[in-house]
């Protein structure tokens, strides 16, 4: 047991006893961080009762969770990030101190939705209630138990759902769809489990806290979310998700999250609903809040990449400093087994494969390099960039793989990979998740290049290199801002 405190820590309870933070929680987190329970009660100049029914806000002691490992980060010489409660890409943030209210177009695309409409439509039963309700009319449309279908594309969903949001997966309830007739509705109601509710629906793993709904067509008329309250009606948008929070910051249940989903007048509407909870299904519980530290840095583009062609002039400059100079590559080591040979993995070669080799660039031609690809990558990211670094040209040979991998917060923002040259047997994919973590394939031939946020996004090559080689270029910048 640890009983003695750095300034660091001291400062952190000071600061968070001065600003009216739960004390039991902080004691908590202190025991968590492997500090005595004596030393504790001193410093604090408080203990804790045996019994309390004071309320925590799981978000909030999450974030102080959060915070308390950045000391440890801060103590231990690691990088410290800047990390908030929710963080959503793309999101547009509902202004009101009653509230807590999200909208992300286009989370969903169109393929997506009408392939999980035709899911929703295959196994439909009426939507019921939590508790028993006088008005036959109070809800009327139709579910479908979406995450009980075991189909690996809505796991995806599910997946995707949870790392948009930040919220570990035990922290869930299964993913519903509902379906929506001409005259159907759901009148005013709020998410949360009642006082009278929450002993049978919430034992286990609590109260209800966000909500992401995405809708998944547009209604030809009708079929808003009214959040009646706060006087904010959302229409009905093919893919876009809609995300609320049903407590308030001190944890409280959160009547202003009263909507109305408002009756369809024309078409039908279909829509996906992800629960999360206070408490996690498992033991031990995983952190709540899931995100890296690289995914809270902000996002500079919709998308999170795009394909493009490398300029002529600086590739033929590219190729010919190639050509003359590949007599001079040296081997290169990656730390962390970052880049490895699968066929030294699996034991079927004799012989110690290389995974890939390095040709270093002139200054002349890095500095070139970062010229040409700023004002290109300016306009893309719409942000004054600063040149970091020019990788040189690195090879890659038969049989190797590039771990899936955030690149380095503290230089690698926004990138871009240049395809220089390839001896392949197949094309050798990039695989990239965008600013809605779906996945992608993306294929470079020589002389095509892709912008990319690569401390941001997570992308490799885990399909080993079949073919005698294939060279590129990493060149990375800092928003300046």
């Amino acid at each position: 047991m640890k009983k003695t405190f750095t300034d660091d820590w001291i400062n952190w309870i000071n600061t968070n006893v001065a600003n009216g933070q739960d004390k039991d929680g902080l004691f908590k987190i202190l025991l968590d961080e492997g500090y005595s329970f004596d030393a504790i009660a001193k410093q604090m100049n408080y203990k804790p009762s045996t019994t309390t029914d004071k309320l925590i806000n799981p978000f909030e002691q999450a974030r102080q969770k959060k915070q308390a490992r950045a000391i440890q980060d801060k103590n231990n010489n690691r990088v410290k990030a800047k990390r908030s409660e929710i963080f959503i890409p793309n999101a547009k943030r509902f202004i009101s101190n009653d509230l807590e209210l999200y909208t992300v177009d286009n989370f969903l695309n169109e393929v997506e939705c009408n392939k999980i409409i035709k899911l929703i439509r295959s196994k439909l039963r009426p939507s019921e209630l939590t508790s028993a309700e006088a008005d036959a009319a109070y809800r009327t449309s139709r579910t479908c138990d979406l995450g009980k279908l075991n189909n690996k594309f809505m796991e995806e969903i599910d997946q995707r759902i949870c790392d948009m949001i930040g919220i570990d997966e035990s922290y869930s309830e299964v993913v519903q769809g509902q379906l929506y007739e001409v005259g159907q509705q759901f009148k005013a109601h709020t998410d949360y489990f009642e006082s009278h509710e929450i002993e049978q629906f919430g034992a286990l793993m609590g109260q209800r806290t966000y909500t992401f709904m995405i809708y998944l067509n547009d209604v030809e008329q009708g079929g808003e979310t009214a959040f009646v309250n706060v006087g904010e009606s959302i229409k009905p948008k093919t893919g876009m998700a809609v995300v609320w929070n049903s407590l308030r910051p001190n944890g409280r249940t959160n009547a202003d999250s009263m909507h109305h989903g408002m009756p369809v007048i024309k078409g039908y509407k279909a829509v996906i609903t992800k629960w999360f909870r206070t408490y996690s299904r498992l033991t031990p519980a995983p952190s709540m809040l899931s995100k890296s530290k690289n995914e809270y840095v902000p996002n500079f583009t919709k998308t999170g990449f795009k394909k493009s062609q490398l300029p002529k002039p600086l590739f033929d400059k590219i190729t010919q400093f190639y050509q003359e100079n590949k007599h001079s590559i040296v081997d290169e080591h990656v730390p962390g087994d970052f880049i490895y040979n699968q066929s030294n993995n699996l034991n079927k070669s004799k012989t110690h494969k290389k995974s890939s080799a390095l040709v270093e660039l002139s200054d002349t031609l890095r500095e070139e390099i970062h010229n040409t690809m700023k004002p290109i990558l300016e306009q893309w990211s719409g942000q004054k960039l600063a040149p970091t670094y020019v990788y040189g040209i690195r090879v890659y040979f038969d049989g190797a793989v590039l771990k899936m991998h955030r690149d380095r917060i503290e230089t690698h923002i926004i990138s871009v990979i240049l395809n220089v040259d390839q001896d392949v047997k197949q094309d050798w994919p990039l695989e990239i998740e965008d600013n809605y973590y779906r996945k992608h394939q993306v294929m470079l031939k020589p002389g095509e290049m892709i912008f990319y946020e690569g401390a941001r996004l997570s992308h490799g090559r885990p399909t080993p290199l079949k073919g005698n080689s294939y060279a590129n270029i990493f060149c990375h910048f800092l928003p300046q801002s």
